[in-house]
């Protein structure tokens, strides 16, 4: 019976028909339509196996005439499962089809990137201008677009192929994601959209976003189980169609207008002539009917913080007047009895404008809402239409958790509620006795001083030169639900419930109610925080690369700064970290941190003078309130936010940023790197006559030695060692490789403490890499390459022999493991490979394999990367290696081989892990990097998306000699919570020196960093 209550509002994907709403297209805005819920794919014998390919497309709109024209969206295949209208394929869907997995199963998405040929003029290149060059009219426009994909909320792996946002998916390209969802995921709402960075925005937008359901929605509560509560999810979006009454049919960008350049101002009468460009007007404009006009916020001149441009880009236009600056202009008196199904700007549940539901008087149901839209705040409340008033929010669930008790919103008496961009509420809502209910978003009620800017008003005359005339433009405050620093979003009604035959059943949900399911909430409150770090949340034109001129290069910043070359956050696996965001920038923020949900702490809006403490409840989504500010935009207070998070399940990277996403793709995001618990590291020694060779291995937190191990006995030779987690445990393993005079074998030995064993005395696996009859050694190192969610084996073959490189799966139940790819990074050498690994690179997405040549060639530093990625409709094939950088580190005359490390020593600077070159001849260390804040701001932003296929340059950022005097090198890093520290050895034949060094910047403009000694053995 519960599978029955509940399926029965998602069956074919139109819920509940009303007769007299059905066939209902609203094409001519003369009726409602029903209520509804996307088509949703579901597992089957626990996998649910999906083909999305992102296309633009077009969908229909229950007011729009005809399909939308210019969206991006997903036409999807079903693999393994089924699907609810019994469609196993189907395309044109907005939002994207519902994907519904359960806790313990595995959802695969074979992501087709097919954004190609693309002819959307508002789908911009987001580039900025290089400083120095003339800032174009108007954006220019993407034709094809790389993509990749993030599930939102779900606690699994950021590694490989999973839940991997840095991924750089070129058009034309697939690549196949798994996602394992763990048993103890909590049942509910979450979401999936595209995540690549600096684009993420308009892909959202246009409509590459779908709900990703675990289990049930409402969070599988007892008492919605025994009493048959009915469920409706709902997906909230917005929509922009300028000509709806008239029949154009596409889906506009709204940003579009705050975008075009107008610093040069107007001469003459070239607005009034309409030879004045650029238009200000939507890019379909010139297609309306004569006699089409159109308003928007107006600005030229040089850029400051006076720009309202996009003000008011999220209010329908009937909402607002227009009133002219020259007697005789034109006047446009705000109409708001203009029916909501004829507006520009619309808000939609499950892609329905105001869809109608029918729900038995007194009847009690759970609604999830979900805001997946790319921007917009939507506050909410409930309005009973035959009283007026507006009953008490009961929260039951938030972001798919569900939560231990009910509560209650905290303003306006409980009675409305905030939904910030991705964040996702279950509620429960009784349908009133009498009457109909109403899910509204309201009039924010503050002040009854009406809003005003400047605007400019255009009238197509039939030419290509419609001519245009200044003024005003107000709104008032009834027209809109939301606003901060600069953006305001209006009122509409989102949902009509109207009475069904029959008598319904109340269930009582009252606050402080206990819920009694399960969830993943713990209550850190109490728990002293291992680390706490403070993030300053500010902007501005702060990229010294860009023009100051180009208004899409306004910088959303931590600490004066962009993604990537934000300070490393690096937290230990198990431990708990308290974060407290500091707002100086005049807007609201949603912060979503990937993989482990948070717990607010505490929460000052000091615009409204709110304050909150200690909320018991886990979410991934949570608003940083806007500041109070005084003249000039100066902060008089900052909004403040302070969250716990424990780092549990897995290690890897990903990222924390604010989900108005405009705000992620223009710099607020920050890395966040999960390291095991104990950042071990290991020291070969060489043996003598009679000794073999040892590692010895370190808890780089205080350099506590762990463990002594020999890897290869009767060996005196020096190994080559890596630490590694080849398992998947969350802790790192020590791989060691024989060295000269002896077989190329690997040992790799657990560092996790195993059948009675202490950690680093069992053996996980022991293979020979290369022919047994190679005597010259073997280099190794670890680290995920192959696309799962351990580390793989890498091997660099010894001299003799011509160079190679393999790499391989990591090991299962003891067996050697297997050989995922090879390759040959230096043709016709025989010198050997040294190997490291590492996120050396923004550019792909993925782990690199560094390598160098051994003694007697020239010591070319070379990068290579696995893709993983096939094209479009081509069956998977042999992995490929792609060369992504070369350079020399001790110039092309030096031939004395090196030692090669990677870390993120320059992780308060932000960027990748660094490469680190030490001379086996020579003693010098050199330190390279890709990019970081000693660059100033990334330039990666100047760069049009698509341009992550080029070659990477990597610069000198540090040098050094360790030693007075040395023969020669060798270089390993060590795990910190801020970055990464060097280890630099030398050896003789009786002992080793060890030293380590952290990094330091001397001067805030220093180019270069300097090494500090802070321990050595």
């Amino acid at each position: 019976m519960t599978a029955r209550c509940f399926y029965f509002f998602r069956a074919a994907g139109a819920a509940i028909v009303l007769a007299a709403f059905a066939g209902a297209s609203l094409s001519a805005g003369t009726a409602r339509s029903a209520y509804s819920e996307q088509v949703a794919l579901a597992s089957q014998n626990g996998v649910l196996e999906v083909t999305l390919t992102a296309h633009q497309s077009q969908a229909r709109l229950n007011t729009v005439a005809r399909p939308l024209k210019n969206m991006m969206l997903f036409a999807y295949t079903v693999n393994r499962g089924t699907a609810s209208n019994g469609h196993l394929s189907g395309d044109n869907l907005y939002p994207a089809p519902t994907l519904r997995v359960y806790p313990g199963q595995t959802l695969i998405v074979h992501l087709n990137n097919a954004l190609t040929g693309l002819t959307i003029r508002d789908f911009y290149n987001p580039a900025y201008t290089a400083k120095g060059q003339s800032v174009p009219a108007y954006p220019q426009m993407l034709t094809q677009a790389p993509m990749n994909l993030h599930v939102h909320g779900i606690h699994t792996s950021p590694m490989g192929n999973s839940d991997n946002v840095l991924l750089h998916i070129p058009a034309g390209m697939a690549n196949t994601y798994t996602y394992h969802i763990p048993n103890d995921m909590p049942q509910g709402m979450y979401w999936y959209h595209s995540h690549l960075h600096t684009i993420t925005t308009p892909q959202t937008y246009f409509g590459l976003a779908g709900l990703l359901e675990i289990g049930r929605t409402d969070g599988n509560l007892p008492v919605v189980t025994a009493r048959h509560i009915p469920i409706r999810t709902m997906a909230l979006q917005y929509n922009v169609v300028f000509d709806r009454m008239d029949g154009l049919s596409q889906m506009n960008d709204p940003n579009w207008p705050q975008f075009v350049s107008t610093l040069a101002a107007p001469r003459g009468n070239a607005l009034a002539n309409g030879t004045y460009r650029p238009l200000l007007a939507p890019v379909n404009f010139l297609q309306s009917k004569k006699g089409t006009r159109y308003f928007t916020v107006w600005y030229a001149g040089p850029l400051s913080i006076h720009n309202y441009r996009g003000l008011f880009q999220f209010i329908p236009s009937n909402l607002q007047q227009f009133t002219p600056n020259a007697k005789g202009g034109t006047a446009i008196r705000a109409n708001p009895n203009l029916p909501d199904r004829d507006r520009d700007i619309q808000f939609t549940v499950n892609g329905v404008f105001q869809p109608v539901l029918q729900i038995k008087p007194g009847q009690t149901e759970i609604w999830v809402l979900a805001n997946i839209s790319d921007i917009a705040y939507m506050p909410v409340e409930l309005t009973e239409t035959a009283t007026g008033r507006h009953p008490k929010i009961a929260v039951v669930g938030v972001d798919g958790n569900p939560t231990t008790a009910v509560h209650y919103p905290v303003t306006y008496g409980g009675t409305r509620l905030s939904i910030p961009p991705a964040s996702r509420f279950a509620i429960a809502v009784t349908m009133p006795e009498k009457g109909g209910l109403q899910l509204d978003m309201p009039a924010l009620g503050r002040s009854k001083t009406p809003r005003t800017a400047p605007g400019i008003l255009y009238t197509n005359n039939g030419t290509a030169n419609p001519p245009a005339q200044l003024g005003t433009l107000t709104v008032q405050q009834s027209a809109i639900s939301y606003a901060d620093g600069f953006f305001v979003f209006p009122t509409q009604v989102l949902v009509r419930a109207i009475p069904a035959p029959g008598a319904g059943q109340t269930t009582a949900f009252a606050a402080g109610q206990k819920l009694h399911a399960y969830t993943s909430f713990e209550d850190l409150s109490r728990v002293k925080p291992d680390v706490k770090r403070e993030l300053l949340i500010n902007g501005g034109f702060l990229n010294n690369h860009a023009s100051m001129s180009d208004p899409k290069a306004f910088v959303y910043a931590f600490g004066g700064n962009a993604f990537p070359n934000i300070p490393l956050i690096q937290p230990r696996l198990g431990s708990v970290e308290e974060w407290d965001f500091v707002n100086h920038n005049n807007d609201e923020h949603p912060i979503h941190v990937h993989v482990n949900d948070f717990q607010v702490t505490s929460f000052s809006d000091p615009t409204i003078g709110l304050r909150t403490g200690v909320e018991m409840w886990g979410e991934d989504n949570a608003n940083v309130p806007a500041p109070l500010l005084g003249p000039e935009e100066s902060v008089i207070a900052p909004g403040l936010l302070s969250m716990r998070t424990h780092f549990i399940g897995y290690t890897g990277l990903y990222v924390m940023h604010c989900h108005r996403l405009n705000h992620e793709d223009n710099g607020l995001m920050a890395l966040i790197n999960v390291i095991p618990a104990v950042s071990s590291y290991a020291i070969a020694i060489p043996g003598t006559a009679g000794h073999a060779a040892m590692i010895k291995i370190y808890d780089g937190n205080g350099d506590r030695l762990i463990r002594t191990v020999t890897p290869f006995p009767g060996s005196a030779s020096l190994p080559s060692v890596a630490m590694g987690d080849v398992n998947g445990d969350g802790v790192l393993d020590l791989i060691a490789g024989a060295g000269k005079g002896h077989s190329p074998d690997i040992a790799v030995y657990s560092g996790a403490a195993t059948a009675g064993k202490p950690s680093f005395e069992t053996v996980l696996t022991r293979f020979t890499a290369f022919d047994s009859r190679d005597r010259n050694g073997v280099s190794v190192a670890a680290a995920e390459i192959d696309g799962g969610a351990a580390d793989n084996i890498i091997a660099g073959s010894g001299a003799g022999v011509p160079d190679r490189v393999n790499i391989y799966h990591a090991p299962k139940s003891g067996a050697a493991p297997q050989l995922f790819s090879a390759f040959v990074p230096y043709a016709n050498d025989r010198s050997g490979v040294i190997v490291a690994a590492g996120f050396v690179d923004f550019m792909t997405g993925r782990n690199s394999i560094v390598t160098a040549p051994g003694a007697g060639t020239p010591a070319q530093v070379k990068v290579f990367v696995f893709s993983l990625m096939t094209p479009v409709g081509s069956k998977p094939g042999v992995p490929r290696v792609q060369e992504t950088a070369a350079f020399a580190p001790f110039g092309a005359a030096y031939r004395g081989g090196v030692s090669l490390g990677t870390g993120w020593l320059a992780g308060g600077l932000g960027g990748a892990e660094t490469i680190v070159a030490g001379q086996r001849t020579g003693g010098l260390v050199k330190v390279y990097s890709s990019g970081s804040a000693l660059q100033g701001a990334p330039p990666m932003y100047l760069d049009n998306p698509s341009a992550h296929e080029r070659m990477t340059s990597f610069g000198l950022i540090a040098s050094f000699r360790p030693f007075a005097q040395t023969s020669g090198v060798g270089v390993e890093t060590t795990n910190t919570t801020a970055g990464s520290d060097l280890l630099v050895s030398s050896a003789n034949s009786t002992r080793v020196s060890v030293i380590k060094y952290r990094f330091v910047r001397p001067t805030k403009t220093a180019p270069a960093l300097g090494a500090v000694r802070v321990g050595g053995l």
